[in-house]
């Protein structure tokens, strides 16, 4: 009875192993696009969406999340979900719809009877991003009257990672290491780890191998890791993830 109670749909699983929306967007990051920036906080999951302001539709979606797995792929599917969606219409999706979109069979759920109360969070953090965007879209229209000339093309960031995507493989591990080097691997080393580049795929698949209490350390899959990508995506590459070795 146990192990029918602990079981997790294949879908589930496969989000788990591939997640891809997690990070955090910034201000600059909404100015450059000319979009607003709404952000949601409930319990362990925040939501970052950059909205374009013509049809308020949501243009991007990010997420992070500390209260485990389940979590996780909450928060993962959610922002696959609402990608295209305007705000509006990510406000009236449910719950249920979400945890519909990772089952294998329509009257099979998807995660234990356990774990199914984490899906609470959905509709309290969608509630949260409806009352807010307005408050975020004047933020985004005063600051596009008072400087537009802060706001860059989308030629010009398409430079960017044309620039970055143009370097040899040896080229960006160089330039990882030195993200690293600068800005994660002091910590790690402080609490007696470290983290190696294994391989990078495409210019953005970044394996990497925790080396000493790293290893053995509970954050390691969760606020290091988000960290250590989210510090990549802004000194280097906006679509880079950030893989352990398992």
């Amino acid at each position: 009875m146990s192990v029918v109670e602990e079981k997790f749909s294949v879908k589930f699983e496969e989000t788990a192993a591939e997640i891809k929306h997690r990070g955090a967007y910034y201000q600059e990051d909404a100015n450059e696009k000319g979009m607003a920036l709404l952000e949601a906080k409930f319990k362990d999951t925040k939501l970052y969406w950059l909205v374009d302001l013509k049809e308020d539709r949501i243009f991007s979606a990010r997420f992070f999340a500390y209260g485990g797995k389940v979590s996780l792929v909450i928060g993962e599917t959610l922002c696959k979900m609402v990608e295209g969606l305007t705000v509006e219409e990510a406000g009236s999706l449910l719950k249920t719809d979400v945890e519909a979109q990772l089952r294998d069979e329509p009257d099979v759920p998807s995660v234990p009877e356990s774990k199914i109360k984490a899906f609470d969070n959905v509709e309290e953090l969608l509630k949260i991003t409806k009352e807010q965007y307005p408050s975020a879209k004047g933020v985004a229209i005063a600051s596009a009257s008072i400087n537009k000339e802060d706001f860059k093309s989308t030629t010009e960031l398409t430079m960017v990672a044309q620039a970055w995507l143009g370097l040899t493989k040896d080229e960006q591990k160089e330039q990882i290491e030195i993200v690293l080097d600068e800005h994660i691997r002091p910590a790690l080393m402080n609490d007696g780890g470290n983290v190696m580049v294994l391989d990078v795929t495409d210019g953005e698949k970044i394996l990497i191998q925790y080396q000493g209490a790293c290893g053995s350390c509970g954050s390691s899959m969760g606020a290091t890791l988000s960290f250590m990508e989210s510090t990549l995506r802004k000194h280097i590459y906006n679509e880079i993830n950030v893989v352990p070795q398992m």
